[in-house]
């Protein structure tokens, strides 16, 4: 009899710590993924501890939160992969990503506004001083927008990457 209740607890065991197993590499793996589908591939050499987040689902696209180490000269890769343009300031506050165009014009994403999520741990854009802002956007004609916002802090060798793309599919 304690033969079968043994037996049911190896079987039991080895179900939990193989769904553990798979949600831990699930979790591994899932900054590199949205790196390489989003941003670039193969991964730059120095890119290292790839962070990322989806903070909200959205019928009609997609929105992604990332944070890794880089080197200035694979951002340069990432910056001429796609026609980024520099801004000239941006500021994080009350779940709301805000970047600067020139003096007179700015735009804005909502991040973890009303989203019911709260900010991950790492995301902490309004702790940089003076970062090195970049956007890049694409519009078409089917009424889709492709947005990346690619913020770096020069002094520890880390950017923010926001990826989103909002249309009809």
């Amino acid at each position: 009899m304690w033969l079968k209740k043994r037996r049911g607890l190896q079987i039991c065991c080895f179900a939990v710590a193989l769904v553990l197993t798979v949600f831990i590499a699930v979790k591994m793996l899932y900054g590199p993924w949205i790196f390489i589908r989003y941003v670039r591939f193969p991964i730059p050499k120095s890119v290292k501890n790839i962070k990322a987040e989806r903070p909200s689902w959205e019928i009609s696209g997609h929105k992604y939160v990332m944070r890794f180490k880089i080197n200035k000269k694979d951002l340069n890769l990432i910056i001429n992969s796609r026609p980024f343009k520099e801004m000239i300031g941006v500021s994080y506050g009350r779940g709301v990503l805000d970047w600067r165009l020139d003096l007179h014009h700015g735009e804005s994403i909502p991040l973890y506004v009303s989203t019911g999520r709260a900010e991950p741990k790492w995301f902490r854009p309004d702790q940089w001083k003076n970062p090195k802002v970049y956007r890049f956007r694409e519009r078409n004609t089917s009424y889709r927008e492709h947005l990346q916002v690619l913020i770096y802090n020069e002094e520890i060798d880390e950017a923010y990457l926001i990826e989103r793309y909002e249309g009809r599919w």
